[in-house]
């Protein structure tokens, strides 16, 4: 029988072993570290590309509005009459890319649109509501992305449940974002965007602390009331279902 190996040989073999070991790991590494960059560049696959500046963008998003608000002033049968409207996808993207920030800046006087924040855009699915923007920061640009479920308590808040979280298409765990928040929002947004007001009060939404709307109903100014009770996402639509309310004096 051939005798044992020397010692020597032996530890050649297990340093060129680890040696092997090591540089495939290394090269593993390397792989997902790229793989992540790239995926993290890369916007989610129910992204479009908006052009704001587009005449039938901006004729888009001024046909949805005043849609919308015709059907939200329509004179109705009476007290508690529910009724139901559909948005597009396209539709909604139009008005959020046009119409936005305007209207942000007309409900909230202190708020101030950040130049680092670009193309919101959402998409609709079978329950879920897809959101994303895009985040400027010098040379690097990021999409930010979250699909959120909305939901309504007892008492007719509105709240959302964070399904997923991606920067481009590299997914993080919604459950690690939501738990530690105070720590992953000012990774990826603006310093200024964190300051505001109501930018926070989103955020809490976000991560679950609190509703995003508590009150979810529009005065008309006419002694009536339109009351949000259900958003359905479908395929590339939201079905909104609201009650108009007479409000007592």
């Amino acid at each position: 029988m051939p005798g044992a190996p020397a010692p020597h040989t032996t530890l050649r073999r297990a340093r060129r072993w680890l040696l092997g070991v090591g540089v495939s790991l290394v090269l593993l590494a390397s792989v997902l570290v790229l793989l992540s960059i790239s995926l993290a560049g890369m916007t989610p696959d129910w992204w479009r590309t908006i052009r704001a500046s587009d005449p039938e963008t901006i004729r888009a998003a001024e046909a949805i509005e005043n849609d919308l608000a015709n059907v939200i002033y329509a004179v109705r049968a009476g007290e508690g009459d529910v009724w139901a409207v559909t948005l597009r996808a396209p539709d909604a993207n139009a008005w959020l890319n046009t119409r936005f920030a305007q209207w942000l800046a007309n409900a909230d006087a202190e708020f101030e649109w950040p130049d680092e924040i670009r193309d919101p855009q959402a998409e609709f699915d079978d329950g879920l509501i897809h959101l994303g923007l895009r985040v400027v920061r010098g040379e690097k640009t990021q999409v930010l992305a979250a699909s959120l479920r909305p939901t309504f308590d007892d008492q007719g808040a509105l709240w959302v449940s964070v399904e997923s979280i991606s920067v481009g298409r590299l997914p993080i765990p919604s459950g690690w974002v939501v738990d530690r928040a105070g720590d992953f929002w000012p990774e990826v947004l603006p310093a200024r965007l964190l300051e505001d007001p109501t930018a926070m009060r989103i955020l809490d939404a976000l991560a679950g602390r609190a509703p995003l709307d508590p009150e979810p109903a529009l005065d008309l100014g006419d002694g009536r009331r339109v009351r949000l009770l259900d958003l359905q996402p479908e395929k590339g639509r939201l079905r909104i279902t609201c009650r108009t309310e007479f409000v007592e004096d």
